[in-house]
Order: structure tokens, then sequence, then C-alpha cells
């Protein structure tokens, strides 16, 4: 090759690294300044879990500071990922299958509790609650009385055990939300004397159908699909229609932010993560392509991971304990020996009276008369 050849080709590859690395910076910089390119509601993330159906439309999806992790409709594993990279849509990566022990009807959705570093979850039968660690062990923490513990519900649609929940660590409370539902319950997170719900005095429940607080205007109808809180406020998805609702604790709408862009069908589950990037986001579940999207927040402090606070929560109360009185102690018990045996005891013979001695009197014979001669 000739010099000239030589350092044409040199011009190319350092006209090529040049390139590379202008691209390479150009993509740091946007993520570095994502705050100042993108917009709230606009589209950071995507990633398609690794599960053949029914499992990939499961509607759950959680956040524990590091991983991403979601379950199967009534599933007895927990399936955790990684976070996936800004950008384009990527397959998930990094799973690791936990089998849970201790739900009997599986676990449909969880929500994270990072002050007690373990999720919340809902049983497959949308009543019973539990505490989910990460090792898989879940403990029943209360059930749901549907006689009443949910005043006012309406079963919707072909899945009413499908049950979506929120924990919000400003008061260590649980928002329990039917899928197409139009009530949002508020319950404490300790149980009842009898095992049950407890619902939040003040704030029991609120409606997502009542004007002027529906969703009608932006999307035609009102329901809740799916509900997350971090803060002062709760979010909420509709089902088909991709505008997530914003409304305060009790119950009014604030905001519309448009999901722009959404690929899917149906938003569901919804979970907070103000870590993974440049910028807060929401990570949300659709129901029906296996995506789990995240889309940025409207602020910087809209919905903190974890419900909203890293803190401990304050301790559940314990009912008052009576102690059990001592007994009074009872004195040492003194065997009464047991008798010698008396030997077989002879009886002495009743003594037979003497003969009497005095003699019977002899009778005297009656002479026989002598006849007369004559």
């Amino acid at each position: 090759m000739s010099e000239n050849g030589r350092a044409a080709g040199a011009a190319r590859h350092r006209a090529a690294s040049i390139a590379a690395t202008a691209l390479m910076l150009l993509q740091l910089m946007l993520l570095g300044t994502a705050r100042a390119v993108a917009a709230p509601g606009d589209l950071i993330a995507d990633v398609i879990v690794n599960e053949e159906y029914p499992d990939n439309v499961s509607p759950s999806v959680a956040f524990d500071g590091s991983y991403l992790y979601h379950t199967g409709y009534g599933g007895s594993v927990l399936h955790r990922i990684n976070i996936p990279a800004a950008g384009a849509t990527r397959q998930a990566a990094g799973q690791v299958d936990t089998p849970i022990q201790g739900a009997s009807s599986g676990i449909t959705t969880l929500t994270y509790d990072a002050g007690r570093g373990a999720f919340w979850g809902v049983g497959g039968d949308g009543l019973s609650i539990y505490l989910l660690r990460r090792t898989g062990v879940a403990t029943l923490a209360f059930k749901v009385d549907p006689s009443t513990d949910r005043p006012g519900f309406e079963p919707v649609g072909d899945f009413p055990n499908e049950i979506k929940l929120a924990y919000d660590a400003a008061d260590d409370t649980i928002w329990y939300s039917s899928d197409a539902g139009v009530r949002i319950y508020h319950y404490h997170t300790y149980a009842s004397a009898r095992g049950s719900a407890v619902l939040v005095d003040g704030t029991p429940y609120f409606d997502v159908n009542v004007p002027p607080n529906d969703m009608t205007t932006e999307c035609g109808y009102s329901q809740s699909s799916g509900v997350t809180v971090g803060g002062a406020h709760l979010f909420v998805t509709i089902s088909g229609c991709s505008i997530l609702f914003e409304y305060t604790k009790t119950g009014t709408k604030v905001s519309a932010l448009a999901l722009t862009p959404y690929a899917g069908d149906s938003t569901e589950d919804v979970e907070c993560d103000s870590l993974s990037y440049p910028v807060p986001v929401f990570w949300i579940r659709d129901a029906y392509d296996g995506h789990i999207r995240a889309f940025q927040q409207p602020s910087a402090d809209s919905c903190l991971y974890g419900g909203g606070s890293t803190s401990a929560p304050t301790p559940t109360p314990t009912p008052a304990w009576t102690p059990t009185p001592t007994p009074t102690p009872t004195p040492n018990w003194t065997p009464t020996p047991t008798p010698t045996p008396t030997p077989n005891w002879t009886p002495t013979p009743t003594p037979t009276p003497p003969c009497s001695t005095t003699p019977t009197p002899t009778p005297t014979p009656t002479p026989t008369p002598t006849p007369l001669s004559g």
C-alpha cells in the first residue's frame, strides 16, 4: 500500500473514531440532561419480560431500589429482572426466579415497602394481603372481609379478584383497587382483632367516576386499573387509555398526564422509581404485550420509590398483653406410708360351759301291792 493509501486509511479510521466518540458523548449528554430534553409523560425505557402466556399478561410490577419484580396471575414464583438501559426496547436480562412460599393462592400483584424492605402482595383470591420477603417467604398480614371491609364493592368483568396495591409510607397504609372498578379502598397495614382489614378513618375510600373528578373527559369512561403512591398524591392508570391520572388522597383529580408514546393496549399495574435514571419514572405494566415501560414523572418528588419514604415504618400496634397470673405454689405432697400388713388373726374359740355337777335324783320305785288271801 502506498503512503498516500495508508494516510487515507488512517484518516478514515480517525473519522470513524471521532464519529463514534461524538455519538457516545451525545448519548451521555442526552441522558445526563434528560430533565431538559424529555418531558413529563415521555417514554424513558422499555423492557419485555421473558414469560410465556398467560404469565406474560400478568399485571404486576414492583421496584425495590435495584431491580424490577413481577409475578404471574396468582403466581407461585417471584421474578426479578435487571433495570434496562434508557432508550430502545430490550428483552429482560438477569432474570432470577424465587419460589413463593406461604401464599396458598399465589401472589397476583406487588408493591414495595422500602421501610420494611419487603413487598406487600395480594393473593389470587383477591382478599389475602401478605408481606412478601425477597426470599419468597410470604406471611399473611390480614384478609379483606368482603361483607364488611369493602363497602360498595361491585365486581367488574371476568377477573374481579385482580387487585392492585400501593404502599403509602406517609401513614403506613395500603391502597387497594380492583381492576376495572371505580372505588379505591384505604387500609391500615395491621389486622383487626379478628384478622380482617381495618379501613382508615377519614379516608376509607374514594371513587374515580364522580364528576368533576372522573376520567370521562379524557378517556370517555372511568375506572381504576392500577394505583401507586410515593408522595402527596396517588397516580391511577386506566386500561385502554394512555392517560395517567393524579388524585389527592381524598379523591380530587389534580391532573391527567399523557403517556407518549404508548404502544401497548392496556395500562395496568404501576410503580414509582426515583432512582434508576436521571429523571424519576413510573413503571407501567401492560396487560397484554408483556412490556414494562418507564415514563417520566411530572416532578422530582411526585412519586418516590418504596411508598415515598425510606425511614422505618411505625411499628404495627400489638393488642395489649394481659399477663397470666402466677399460680400459688402447692406445698410438696408427702405420700402417706403404706401400713405394714397385720398377720392373719386366728379367732379365740368360745369356751364350752362346764357340765353341771348336781346329780340327777334317781326315782323311787312304787311298791307292787300284795293280794289278800281269803
